[in-house]
């Protein structure tokens, strides 16, 4: 008998009450609390500071700080700097762990209004001079002690990944 797949499904918002309006989404659809995880941002609006995606290069403390808040999110490291760069511009990031079954209501509920298309995000960074990591999906996904992101599974504004110990 196959054991299920576990899922890891995440996705970033502009603003908390909408990533917390997402938890309560995934709350009603009775996904136990556990399993979620909310991890805010610097609180910047950017609607409030438009120049807060034109920002410098964080300091190592910064960063650190925010790859801290990132702990037990096993994404591959070059996801987990992006991610990290997305909270400290102020996103809030919505974590959820999954089964096979509850994995497309999740990503359903997650891509809604207010989520951020990252890749759309962090190419126009890229246009100001942002030099984040590239790293190929597939290279991304080579290494087998973390989540490996689902393309086929992933939407434009959430992401899917696949791995951990099957529940």
């Amino acid at each position: 008998m196959q054991q299920a797949r576990q899922w890891n499904v995440t996705a970033l918002f502009d603003s908390r009450k909408d990533a917390e309006d997402a938890v309560e989404r995934l709350i009603a659809a009775r996904i136990p609390k556990d399993r979620i995880r909310l991890v805010p941002g610097n609180e910047i609006d950017p609607k409030d500071d438009p120049d807060v995606w034109n920002e410098e290069v964080p300091t190592p403390q910064q960063r650190m700080g925010i790859l801290e808040s990132l702990r037990g999110l096993f994404f591959p490291d070059d996801e987990r700097f992006t991610y990290g760069e997305h909270l400290r511009r102020g996103s809030c990031m919505v974590s959820v762990q999954v089964t096979d079954a509850e994995h497309d209501r999740a990503l359903d509920i997650l891509d809604d209004e207010g989520t951020v298309d990252m890749d759309t995000r962090e190419d126009r960074w890229r246009a100001g001079g942002w030099a984040g990591p590239v790293v190929p999906l597939t290279a991304a996904n080579e290494d087998a002690s973390v989540w490996r992101r689902d393309p086929k599974r992933s939407r434009p504004r959430v992401r899917s990944y696949v791995g951990g110990a099957p529940r």
